[in-house]
C-alpha cells in the first residue's frame, strides 16, 4: 500500500489534465466536477465477508446515488442506504448528504484539491465524514489519493466496548489511493488501496487495517459499470496471520454501475 501511495503522489506533480466524468476507483473520490447541471444516477453494491466469526457470513451494502454539478467546482449528492445482514431481509438503514467544492480551477494547483463533506443520521448515531480529494491524469495514466477523516457521534449509551466502556464517539482515519491505466476510452485498469485506523471514543487506536486489490472501469456511452476487490493484507490487533478479522472482513467487493442523464 505505501509503494502504491508513494507511485500516486509522483504521479500528482506530473502536468496533465484530468477528465470528470469516469469513475477510475471504487473507494477514492475524484476531485474532478462535471460541468454545471449535469446530474448523474449510479447504484452501488458492497460486499463484506470472511470475518473471524463463521455466523457473521456476508454482510451486503446496497446504495443508491443522485448526483447533481451545481456549479464548475462544486458538485452535491444524496444517497439511500441499505443493508442486508445473513440471514434477514434487506432494509433502509440511513440517507446520506454528500458536498464536494474545488479549491481551484483545474490545474492551477498540483493534484487540483477538493473537500468533502459527508453526514449520514441513523437514528442511533450522526457520522460526518471529512475528506481531503487529490488527483491528476498523465497521458493514459490516473492517481488520486484520499485524506479521510471520520467523526461518529451515538445518541444513546447501548454499545459497549470489550474493556466495558460505554461507546460515545469514535474516531477513524483513513488513507485511499489508486492508480489506473486507461486501456482505452472504454476500458481502464487499475490498483486501489486504503489504509484505516480505528479509535473508539476518540482514545487510542483499537484496530487498524491494510487492503490492496484490483479495480476495473468499462464504459459505454453515458453508463459505465466499474469493480474493484479489496482483499485485506495486514490488519492489528493479528487474529488470523497477519490480518486483523475480528474487526474487519477478509475481503471487500464493491460494484457500481453509473448512468448520466
Amino acid at each position: 500500500m505505501k509503494r502504491a501511495a508513494i507511485i500516486a503522489l509522483i504521479l500528482l506533480a506530473i502536468p496533465g489534465t484530468a477528465q470528470a466524468d469516469r469513475r477510475y476507483f471504487l473507494y477514492t473520490y475524484s476531485p474532478f466536477i462535471d460541468p454545471q447541471g449535469e446530474m448523474e444516477v449510479e447504484a452501488w453494491l458492497t460486499a463484506k465477508s470472511g470475518k473471524q466469526d463463521p455466523s457473521v457470513g456476508t454482510r451486503w451494502e446496497p446504495r443508491a446515488e443522485f448526483e447533481y454539478a451545481i456549479h464548475g467546482r462544486l458538485g452535491a449528492a444524496a444517497y439511500l442506504n441499505y443493508v442486508k445482514q445473513p440471514g434477514h431481509k434487506i432494509r433502509f438503514d440511513s440517507p446520506s448528504i454528500e458536498l464536494i467544492y474545488r479549491l481551484c480551477d483545474p490545474g492551477k494547483i498540483a493534484g487540483d484539491p477538493a473537500l468533502y463533506l459527508e453526514t449520514t443520521e441513523r437514528g442511533d448515531e450522526l457520522e460526518l465524514e471529512s475528506k481531503l480529494l487529490l488527483a491528476h491524469r498523465s497521458g493514459s495514466w490516473i492517481s488520486g489519493i484520499n485524506l479521510i477523516g471520520e467523526f461518529e457521534f451515538r445518541h444513546n449509551d447501548d454499545e459497549v466496548l470489550p474493556d466495558g466502556a460505554i461507546l460515545h464517539n469514535a474516531f477513524a482515519g483513513e488513507v485511499s489511493g489508486g492508480i489506473a491505466y486507461e486501456v482505452s476510452s472504454r476500458l481502464s485498469l487499475g490498483l486501489e488501496s486504503r489504509f484505516r485506523s480505528e479509535h473508539p471514543n476518540f482514545g487510542r487506536q483499537a484496530a487498524a487495517l491494510a487492503a490492496l486489490g484490483p479495480n476495473v472501469n468499462l464504459r459505454l456511452g453515458e453508463a459505465q459499470f466499474g469493480v474493484a476487490v479489496l482483499p485485506q493484507i495486514w490488519g492489528s490487533p493479528r487474529t488470523s496471520g497477519s490480518r486483523n478479522l475480528d474487526a474487519f472482513e477478509r475481503v471487500q467487493i464493491r460494484a457500481v454501475i453509473g448512468m448520466e442523464l
